[in-house]
C-alpha cells in the first residue's frame, strides 16, 4: 500500500496536472504565475525583459522547498511591488519576516491583522501575517531554467 502511495506522489504526469490547476496541494494558487521552462540563458533573458517592462520589478532566484511543486529551488522569479490594498488571494507574495528573512508564499485569506500565507509544502499557514509594512512584492513571472549541453560536449567516441 505504501508503495502505491509513493508511486502516485512521484508520478510526473500527476505533478504536471497539479500545476495546470488553480489549486496546488489544497491551496488556491490560481493567481500565481506558472513557471515557463526554458534553457537557462533564455530564462534569464525573459526574466530580465519582463522586469524591465514592469515598473519597479526585480528578479531573484527562489530557494527552498516550501513552494514545490509550483516553484522548484532555482526558479527565476520576477517580482513587482504592489500596494497592499491590491493583493488578491492566490498570489505569491514576497514579504520580510520578523527574523529579516525574505519569504515567498501564497496569500490564503485576509484577516484583521494581515494576510495569512502558506508554502505549498507546509502543513499550516505561516504564523506571521503579511502586512503593508513587511510586503516586498508579488510574483508576476516565473522561469525554470534547464542547462543546455554545448554541441562539442555532446560528442562521444565509441571504442
Amino acid at each position: 500500500m505504501m508503495l502505491v502511495i509513493l508511486l502516485l506522489l512521484a508520478d510526473p504526469a500527476r505533478a504536471a496536472d497539479e500545476l495546470r490547476d488553480s489549486w496546488v496541494r489544497g491551496i488556491f494558487a490560481g493567481k500565481s504565475p506558472r513557471p515557463l521552462i526554458l534553457p537557462e540563458t533564455d530564462a534569464w533573458r525573459e526574466a530580465g525583459e519582463l522586469a524591465r517592462r514592469a515598473p519597479g520589478a526585480f528578479v531573484l532566484v527562489g530557494g527552498g522547498a516550501s513552494m514545490q511543486p509550483l516553484y522548484q529551488p532555482g526558479t527565476i522569479l520576477v517580482l513587482q511591488p504592489m500596494p497592499y490594498e491590491k493583493l488578491e488571494r492566490g498570489q505569491t507574495a514576497l514579504y520580510r519576516n520578523r527574523a529579516g528573512k525574505a519569504v515567498a508564499h501564497v496569500l490564503i485569506t485576509k484577516a484583521r491583522d494581515g494576510w495569512r500565507v502558506a508554502g505549498l509544502n507546509n502543513r499550516m499557514h505561516d504564523m506571521e501575517p503579511v502586512m503593508a509594512k513587511n510586503l516586498i512584492g508579488v510574483v508576476i513571472g516565473a522561469f525554470r531554467p534547464y542547462a543546455t549541453i554545448p554541441a562539442k560536449s555532446a560528442t562521444y567516441a565509441l571504442r
